[in-house]
């Protein structure tokens, strides 16, 4: 159960992660190339559209697989302050997202959508590097 509670924690982790990283480094820059400004409204449109489904999966799936592993068979962590920051920035890039989800996506205002994005995928990218040390970084 451990093991597949884990698999789900990190997969969806990976899902918006690597979703991040895809927009900006490879979607965004190919959109950019299209001069029909409306054409380039509607692929980034649809694009989001189906992303932002599921962000909101991955982060379901995120908070409840963490929570679980937390409270089931990681109550130590509860001790370690860079956990805390770990929760501390998750709650920064859940709130970030309802901003770019519930704002900038709503009012198809896209442009300025891969500014935020980048701010969640350093935040992203930085829990990883989070966790990682409070896993291996002992030992």
């Amino acid at each position: 159960m451990k093991a597949s509670v884990l698999f789900l924690h990190i997969f969806f982790a990976m899902v918006w992660i690597g979703g991040m990283v895809f927009n900006l480094l490879f979607l965004h820059p190919a959109v950019k190339s299209i001069k029909n400004e409306d054409q380039r409204k509607e692929l980034a449109g649809k694009v989001l559209k189906r992303f932002f489904l599921g962000v909101w999966l991955s982060i379901a799936v995120i908070f409840l697989s963490g929570m679980w592993m937390w409270h089931s068979f990681r109550p130590d962590l509860t001790q370690n302050p860079l956990f805390h920051i770990k929760l501390f920035l998750f709650t920064i890039m859940l709130i970030n997202f309802i901003y770019i989800y519930f704002y900038l996506f709503r009012k198809s205002l896209y442009k300025h959508i891969p500014n935020f994005v980048w701010i969640n995928l350093i935040l992203g990218i930085t829990i990883t590097a989070i966790i990682t040390y409070i896993r291996f970084g002992s030992g």
